[in-house]
């Protein structure tokens, strides 16, 4: 009611699968004044007169694996249009085609024409692993949506809603679509689609009460559990999405299908992940570890360019991500120089559905392969928890972290952090990261069914590299092109290196000294470099083979061998070790105000700094 009586020319954003194409033919049904559909609702029972209008109504998810392709399509949809409402008219292109529809429906009925766009960004997303094409689609649309504001087109029309999943094309198109008015983030229409948990009770309470028993038995759950339970457990799987303000909106396909199916499971993940986030967590897994941690303004929100995607909009607008607190920042006005109040937002994931499946992505990329043992290792972890065996759960960290390739293993403490909390989130808890405490944050905490484990402060402890000397680095290296490279490639370019060089006069002295060897059908490069390996020295041999590393590895390759070189030369002092933990179980100790648990704390903490120096003694590193 409010949308239709507000703005003429609206543009919606909303995650795949929550309802747009719905909330649209529900509009679509609306201007077309069909009054007996909404009888028994709030809208027909409202003083709306039900006008009718001629409605387009459109969907851009067509064939579209190039811009040829895709005009085609949408002319072929206009015709349609225009033959269904008797219309006859010529146009070579899908914009002028659109420009006439308009006018001719506006003129055969004397009333505005109302445009009903679905899916405007699909000829984009599906097409973002082929930047080109995605362009040009983007040009494509841009002249399309632009026969939109051309002024007899524009006159003729009575509302305008366009709806997609991303803002990146609409942002792109310069100023095909800029009449727009944006929605998606006004409190006023934060529960446009799906449920809000108001409509939820009322709506599936029959259902609640005709499967209960079914729900209890299928997923497990106590027999004697309540209502309120089952509830509680809805809400922590499906609910949590937030656009502005205080409405909270549950996934709507993940709760039909929960209803239809009567098990909780990962309905909306499973349906699809797009190919584009998918593409950049693989890119850059690291900076998807903690995306809850980051502000951004409502500008940065709507403002995404096509060829440099940010992480935050992909995941906010492809519904990984949902508003948390929206905080206004006063600030400076470039232009006019007064002062003026930004919308800056933070965000989180907005349920069990969603943290479990993201944080499995991630760790996916980071390993770069599926953990098939995750889910066993996680029941592992909790049962270690359970039983307090601390030692256990180091292990099984440390094969975690052992896993991950050299240059993705932190290399500072916050990514440190946030693959713990990464971990144990992919294994299925929840988890709780960063939480302010009295003077610092906690850490990590961890939620089980009836307990909570805390890690107050973790430290990332990483030895500096000793510098070491050049005919270290080439010992080094050598190694490392013998173990990775073909005995063919060592002796073809390790004959080609010095045979230029001063053993030709060695290599000359071994053939006299040895004329019985006939060279015919010999390799002679292979007999260079065994006159080589055993007259020159080792030094000018790993010369030679340091530099043939280095032509054939990645940086990253060469300084995980040198780091792992350096690394086992050198350990923290006693002193370091103590300075270190003490300093973290201070910190922890000052974040405790609850005067009961202070003492508990402290001696613990004492015990962790003795465990700590108790290791070093033994000879591990940190």
């Amino acid at each position: 009611y409010d949308l239709l009586r507000g703005s003429k020319n609206i543009f919606l954003s909303r995650p795949r699968r929550f309802g747009k194409t719905l909330l649209l033919d529900t509009i679509e049904e609306l201007f077309s004044g069909n009054r007996d559909l909404f009888r028994d609702l709030w809208i027909g029972r409202s003083d709306y007169d039900f006008p009718k209008h001629p409605v387009i109504s459109l969907s851009m998810s067509v064939d579209s694996e190039n811009s040829d392709l895709l005009k085609a399509n949408l002319l072929n949809d206009l015709k349609d249009i225009a033959d269904n409402a008797g219309l006859t008219i010529a146009a070579p292109t899908p914009d002028t085609y659109f420009g006439k529809l308009i006018k001719a429906l506006y003129d055969m009925t004397k009333a505005g024409v109302v445009v009903l766009i679905d899916e405007y960004d699909a000829p984009v997303t599906n097409n973002m692993h082929n930047p080109e094409v995605a362009k040009s689609n983007v040009n494509a649309l841009h002249v399309f949506f632009s026969s939109l504001k051309k002024p007899g087109v524009r006159n003729s029309l009575r509302f305008t809603l366009v709806t997609g999943i991303t803002r990146y094309a609409l942002t792109s198109m310069d100023s095909g679509l800029n009449h727009l008015t944006d929605i998606s983030l006004d409190s006023r229409y934060g529960g446009i689609c799906g449920f809000t948990l108001d409509e939820f009770g009322p709506l599936f309470a029959d259902l609640m009460e005709l499967n209960f028993n079914d729900f209890k038995k299928l997923n497990n759950m106590d027999p004697s559990a309540g209502r309120e339970l089952l509830w509680d457990k809805i809400k922590h799987w499906y609910d949590g999405y937030n656009w502005g303000g205080q409405t909270r909106v549950l996934n709507p396909f993940s709760i039909l299908n929960f209803f239809d199916q009567r098990v909780f499971d990962s309905y909306w993940i499973q349906s699809g992940r797009p190919a584009h986030l998918t593409a950049l967590i693989q890119a850059n897994p690291s900076a998807f570890t903690e995306p809850e941690l980051t502000l951004k303004s409502s500008k940065e929100i709507r403002k995404s360019e096509l060829t440099r995607l940010e992480i935050i909009p992909v995941l906010f607008h492809g519904g990984y991500l949902t508003v948390d607190k929206i905080t206004p920042v006063p600030t400076v006005d470039p232009l006019t120089k007064e002062m003026e109040s930004v919308n800056y937002y933070s965000f989180r994931l907005p349920n069990f559905e969603v943290s479990y499946s993201y944080h499995q992505d991630v760790w996916e990329a980071i390993i770069d392969k599926m953990d098939d043992r995750l889910i066993t290792k996680g029941k592992e972890i909790q049962n270690a928890l359970l039983v307090e065996d601390a030692l256990a759960i180091e292990t099984i960290f440390s094969n975690f972290f052992a896993a991950i390739p050299y240059h993705l293993r932190p290399k500072a403490e916050s990514t440190f952090n946030a693959y713990i909390n990464l971990i144990l989130s992919s294994a299925g808890f929840t988890v709780r990261s960063q939480l302010p405490g009295a003077s610092v944050r906690l850490d990590c905490l961890v939620e089980l069914a009836d307990r909570v484990y805390v890690i107050i402060e973790t430290k990332f402890c990483q030895n500096p590299s000793k510098k070491i000397n050049q005919a270290e680095r080439n010992a080094v290296l050598a190694l490392l092109a013998k173990n990775n490279l073909s005995e063919l490639t060592l002796s073809s370019e390790l004959a080609k290196s010095k045979l230029r060089e001063v053993y030709n006069n060695e290599i000359k002295s071994v053939l006299s000294q040895n004329s019985n060897i006939s060279l015919v059908g010999y390799d002679k490069l292979q007999l260079i470099v065994d006159t080589i390996q055993s007259s020159a020295p080792v030094t000018a041999v790993n010369e030679v083979l340091a530099k043939l590393a280095e032509e054939n590895f990645s940086p990253d390759k060469i300084e995980a061998a040198l780091a792992d070189e350096s690394a086992s030369r050198r350990k923290p002092t006693p002193e370091r070790i103590n300075e270190l933990l003490t300093e973290g179980a201070n910190k922890a100790l000052n974040s405790i105000t609850e005067k009961g648990y202070r003492k508990i704390v402290e001696n613990e903490a004492n015990r962790i700094i003795d465990l700590g120096l108790a290791i070093f003694d033994h000879g591990a590193t940190i």
